[in-house]
């Protein structure tokens, strides 16, 4: 009775249109008030679940991808992928999915992504000749690699909430991100040489010798950040907070001795950073109480036996884990869904000799998915607001890519190897 309350307080206030963050807080208030639970407990908690050395690494990523676009970092990586893919058919389509492999690799947020990559793509897309539609599909579709490459926040949060090693975590989420954004490049590859779409995908542009070299020159330091943290968490030199030093100081080092970065382009950067990890911070405390009050109620082992009263089938209970977990990404922010159904849904799976690891991986990149997904996608709104197409005419252009990244779900799901290879071979 009481977890009906729970979650049904949770419900309503989602549908009064109240923010998640203050839906969870709300909920969870409710639920002290009605069983006489002292109120002390919502700052208890609150405080304290943000007290791990962890989260420093939070504000420190999303400073380093604010550093990047403000200094001009990004424009760096565009210029690097239009010397790999320029001369291609379908070269800014290529593009768009490179750059996301790559700034994913310095920043952690889809988000960001979305902004970072679509405000520069898509004007860039339409006014090269591609339909509006397909650069903004494109451009919301591989903005979750920004999420699954490392560092990623979302990765950050689960490994804090279900005592996962965060490091492993960053290097569970290469291959799948990589791979996804590979089948991205092969989509768009087969639509620049089918005979049904050969119009609809413009040809590159071939560009000199020189310019290609200039471009890699100016980009390598810039390709050196995602080194500096995969192979300082891998090598055992830092830690995942620690990596986030290294890429904060290395990014301000790199604009500075460019002099793209000027002193009054500094309190942007903070403001920018403080509201982001602000409404992070908010959403982790306020789903901190919400969570200890299910371990308060058993729901993780509820739902345990629950699952395994539909089958003892490892793959069925997969099958409906992936379709609720996508589900839920739809309308629920990442951030509040890991912590709520992480310490539910480990559990449920590690009785079948899952890896912790593993499932955090299918979890993170369903929860990813959802933000390009209605009705509630946040990037899916963000490009929205760029492109000035409606999200439905958005949606309907992303629907390739919404099978492709399911694929990709069901690998990482279903074949341990493909999430577990490097953290077993490099593990901290």
């Amino acid at each position: 009775m009481n977890a009906l309350l729970l979650f049904g307080a949770l419900f309503l206030f989602i549908l009064m249109g109240i923010p998640i963050a203050w839906s969870v807080a709300l909920s969870s208030f409710t639920y002290i008030l009605v069983n006489g639970l002292p109120l002390a407990l919502v700052a208890q908690k609150m405080v304290t679940s943000l007290q791990g050395f962890v989260f420093v690494a939070l504000p420190l990523f999303l400073l380093t991808g604010d550093v990047m676009n403000t200094g001009g970092l990004t424009q760096k990586l565009v210029n690097i992928s239009r010397a790999c893919f320029g001369r291609f058919k379908g070269a800014l389509a290529y593009i768009n999915v490179f750059v996301s492999l790559l700034f994913g690799g310095v920043q952690g947020l889809a988000t960001a992504d979305t902004v970072a990559i679509g405000s520069m793509l898509i004007p860039a897309m339409e006014k090269e000749g591609y339909k509006k539609e397909f650069a903004t599909a494109i451009t919301c579709a591989s903005s979750p690699l920004g999420a699954i490459i490392p560092p990623s926040v979302i990765m950050i949060i689960y490994g804090s909430v279900c005592e996962v090693s965060i490091g492993n975590m960053f290097l569970g989420g290469i291959v799948p991100g990589i791979v996804l954004g590979g089948a991205q490049m092969l989509y768009v590859y087969y639509l620049a040489h089918s005979k049904k779409h050969a119009d609809y995908i413009p040809r590159g542009q071939i560009y000199s010798k020189k310019q290609r070299i200039q471009w890699l020159k100016e980009g390598l330091p810039t390709m050196v950040l995602p080194l500096l943290i995969v192979g300082g968490i891998c090598g055992g030199v830092v830690t995942a907070t620690e990596s986030a030093v290294v890429a904060l100081l290395y990014a301000i080092f790199l604009t500075i001795a460019t002099h793209e970065l000027r002193w009054k382009d500094i309190p942007k950067i903070l403001w920018n950073g403080t509201r982001t990890i602000g409404s992070v911070m908010i959403i982790l405390a306020t789903s901190s109480v919400f969570g200890y009050i299910l371990t308060l109620e058993k729901i993780p082992q509820l739902v345990v036996h629950a699952l395994l009263s539909i089958s003892g089938n490892k793959y069925i209970l997969l099958i409906i884990i992936n379709v609720f977990l996508l589900l839920v990404g739809t309308f629920m922010d990442p951030t509040p869904a890991a912590i709520i159904l992480g310490p539910i849904i480990m559990p449920v799976l590690t009785q079948f000799g899952m890896d912790p690891i593993q499932i955090g991986v299918m979890m993170c990149m369903n929860l990813i998915m959802g933000q390009i997904t209605p009705p509630v996608g946040s990037c899916l709104y963000l490009a929205s607001g760029i492109s000035n197409l409606s999200v439905a005419r958005i949606g309907k252009a992303l629907l390739p890519f919404y099978a492709i990244a399911f694929a990709v779900i069901l690998l990482v799901s279903f074949v341990p190897a493909f999430v577990m290879t490097l953290p077993n071979l490099f593990g901290v």
